[in-house]
């Protein structure tokens, strides 16, 4: 059978119309720890919460690989398989990631070990997302840029993930500053501990999602035409204003080019 035609390189406009919807959802579950996390039992939370429970050096990785190894630890890479193999694997994948069965995963049946792994690589699943929210791209892509030496993409990383300052790539460069007693960088350091600014968070969030599923469906260029339908007319990510489409087109360059920075 024929794979479906889409409107939007990998996602069609209703694919793409379902995981917008989401993000209200999302947003209200970001700073929650994943439904495992209340699974465990109370004599268990030392065990399990204790040594090895550090998820910093997945972000060495890709998002694509972080994404099959969080179905491979929790015991759902044939789902994954058979998602590939299907006609639309978008669609198979989507319908995966939004099944009772994945989201009520408890690990009942996984090790110590594996609870730890799955526990960390659903965190860090929502960690990129928020960071695709503020900051136009995943924190793979930015601990690249910071093996490309940009220290700025390094402060962005650890206001979404405090805890990403213990992957190598983080920890190499803090050990540096450290040697060279670098009081800046500290002093950045120290600041970016405290979170994302409101100027990230608050301005256009749904919009830079949008904008990193795009990019993520092998979309990098759309007539102002097309970005105006899709983003105003239908997803209703920005007002309907005289200049709306001229502020899109701008908005969407400027997030392509943050998004290719490391490039």
């Amino acid at each position: 059978m024929a794979k479906p035609e889409k409107e939007y390189g990998k996602l069609s406009l209703d694919q793409f119309k379902q995981l917008v919807q989401k993000l209200p959802e999302i947003r209200k579950k970001q700073k929650e720890p994943p439904k495992l996390f209340y699974s465990i039992p109370e004599d268990k939370k030392h065990e399990i919460l204790g040594e090895g429970l550090s998820w910093a050096n997945v972000y060495e990785r890709s998002f694509d690989e972080q994404l099959a190894l969080l179905f491979s630890k929790s015991g759902r890479a044939d789902k994954l398989h058979e998602a590939a193999q299907s006609d639309d694997p978008t669609q198979a994948a989507m319908d995966l990631f939004g099944s009772d069965e994945f989201v009520d995963f408890n690990g009942d049946e996984g090790s110590i070990s594996q609870k730890k792994e799955v526990i960390g690589l659903l965190i860090a699943l929502k960690r990129n997302v928020l960071s695709m929210m503020v900051f136009d791209r995943t924190l793979d892509k930015m601990v690249e840029e910071v093996r490309s030496r940009k220290d700025e993409s390094l402060f962005l990383a650890i206001s979404i993930d405090r805890s990403i300052i213990a992957c190598p790539t983080f920890a190499d460069r803090i050990a540096r500053a450290e040697l060279e007693n670098d009081e800046v960088f500290f002093k950045k350091l120290s600041a970016s501990m405290k979170g994302p600014s409101e100027k990230y968070w608050d301005a256009y969030k749904d919009l830079r999602y949008a904008f990193s599923l795009l990019r993520d469906a092998e979309v990098d260029q759309l007539p102002a035409t097309q970005l105006e339908e899709l983003f105003i007319h239908q997803l209703k990510l920005y007002s309907d204003t005289p200049s709306a489409r001229r502020n899109i087109r701008e908005l969407f360059a400027k997030s392509k080019k943050r998004s290719t920075a490391s490039k």
